[in-house]
């Protein structure tokens, strides 16, 4: 618990409240600021900093309380930002399933972030990528969020995945994956992400809502001809 002093401070000055090392993501770093948690990797924020900011207009701009999905699919849920923009702003009900494959950001989520008190969230611990391709559960929305500080591993770009990913949507059901492309390797993923979406006859668009982030948003199966060219 924090004194009123530490919280008057903390909108002066952050305090680092807890660091610990993990074998997945390497320094994470918990910081109380402006009155709230924070919790950072070495070089990105993970949760409730630029990422929860980036999420609040990602789901103002597609209008996500009025398509109000019954389910979601998130793959990266760090200490529950996305659940908590989803909870505590937007007032929805939405079934969660947040997949984490790190055992420490758990931890932390638990201990700092209050991850638990969220009724209709389940929480699984394991690799994303080996989640959808043993899963059969259907989803509404599918939000991807899966960083190694900024940058998304390889495997989660690659075609295999994102058809394990899509053939989890519901029929309506909308997909959102969050990419950072500030580098000029980041950009080059990011072009080769894009062309396994339209590979995989996928429509979508993308938004740049906030810094260097650029996320696509895409819904349902619009060709059965991979050729195909959608549009971007």
């Amino acid at each position: 618990m924090n004194s009123i002093l530490q919280t008057l401070l903390s909108y002066i000055w952050g305090f680092r409240i807890c660091t610990l090392h993990s074998a997945l993501n390497g320094k994470l770093e918990v910081w109380y600021i402006s009155g709230k948690y924070r919790l950072d990797s070495e070089k990105a924020n993970y949760s409730f900093g630029s990422l929860h900011r980036l999420f609040q207009k990602v789901f103002r701009e597609i209008n996500l309380t009025v398509r109000n999905p019954e389910s979601l699919l998130l793959l990266g849920l760090g200490a529950g930002s996305i659940v908590s923009v989803l909870r505590d702003e937007l007032n929805m009900t939405t079934r969660i399933i947040g997949v984490e494959h790190d055992d420490r950001i758990i931890q932390l989520a638990r201990e700092y972030f209050g991850i638990d008190r969220y009724t209709g969230l389940t929480i699984v611990h394991e690799d994303a990528a080996v989640f959808v391709g043993t899963n059969d559960q259907k989803f509404d929305c599918l939000v991807i969020d899966l960083f190694h500080d900024r940058d998304v591993p390889e495997k989660f770009i690659q075609r295999s995945f994102l058809d394990h990913c899509f053939q989890h949507l519901s029929e309506n059901g909308i997909l959102i994956f969050n990419y950072i492309a500030a580098t000029k390797m980041q950009r080059k993923g990011f072009e080769e992400l894009k062309g396994n979406f339209i590979a995989l006859g996928m429509e979508f668009r993308v938004l740049e809502l906030l810094g260097e982030n650029k996320v696509i948003v895409t819904k349902g199966l619009v060709t059965s001809h991979p050729s195909s060219q959608p549009g971007s």
